[in-house]
């Protein structure tokens, strides 16, 4: 995993990161180790969330974050580049992209000019958005989920619950439009998992009027912007 995390950094154009990440990776398992008292490769780790979990933990808020900040932030990005290798590294090669505002907050590098950015951003940091949840199934079957001919594009389930939530992406504006859309995903779960609670959720860059309004209706659906963070990275 260590040289695939390598090769990955280097198609993404970051030479330098692929000098000091994988190492920075080792560095942040002993840490971890130490700190936790549970012996931890993060390389051998094949558990999404768990790896969120930790890219939590050594992030601006978590629990190790002035070890992260160490070295100009070095193993905090190196961890949070790891999180979002991981998921693109577990995802199908074949996978295609398809009541109050809470503001969600997502380290990235652009604007999320694509879904399929700001999905990998999220799935990255599921532990952190979203406490209690996993991704349904893992990688493979829960992003781009596939239902009745249609994909939604995160579905989560509870942990030791079993409670699922399908998460509909909008790099944008969201309008009432999507309203439908996510309600007809909930529909198809419901018709699937008859005795699962179902809801939905709504990631955007901004919601237009209409859509907070047609939300007012239910308390199956909620409404969520994310918000950009300054994060450096190694050129």
């Amino acid at each position: 995993m260590e040289q695939a995390f390598r090769d990955w950094l280097v198609q993404q154009g970051k030479a330098s990161a692929a000098k000091s990440y994988p190492q920075a990776i080792k560095l942040i398992s002993n840490h971890y180790s130490e700190a936790t008292g549970i012996k931890t490769d993060i390389y051998a780790i094949n558990d999404q969330v768990l790896i969120s979990k930790i890219a939590h933990d050594y992030s601006q808020s978590g629990k190790f974050s002035q070890y992260g900040y160490e070295q100009h932030s070095r193993f905090r990005a190196a961890i949070a580049r790891y999180a979002e290798f991981f998921v693109k590294h577990d995802q199908p090669e074949n996978s295609q992209p398809t009541q109050d505002e809470v503001e969600i907050l997502i380290p990235i590098e652009t604007n999320f000019a694509y879904e399929k950015d700001l999905q990998t951003s999220v799935c990255a940091q599921i532990s952190e958005l979203f406490p209690g949840y996993g991704i349904f199934g893992g990688n493979s079957v829960g992003i781009e989920y596939a239902i009745a001919g249609k994909r939604i594009d995160i579905l989560l389930e509870k942990k030791n619950v079993g409670d699922l939530l399908a998460v509909e992406l909008k790099s944008g504006t969201a309008d009432y439009k999507v309203f439908g859309q996510i309600s007809m995903y909930i529909g198809l779960l419901l018709a699937q998992f008859p005795s699962r609670i179902i809801s939905g959720v709504i990631v955007a860059g901004a919601i237009d009027p209409g859509l907070k309004h047609a939300c007012a209706t239910t308390d199956r659906v909620a409404l969520k912007v994310y918000r950009m963070s300054v994060e450096l990275d190694d050129a």
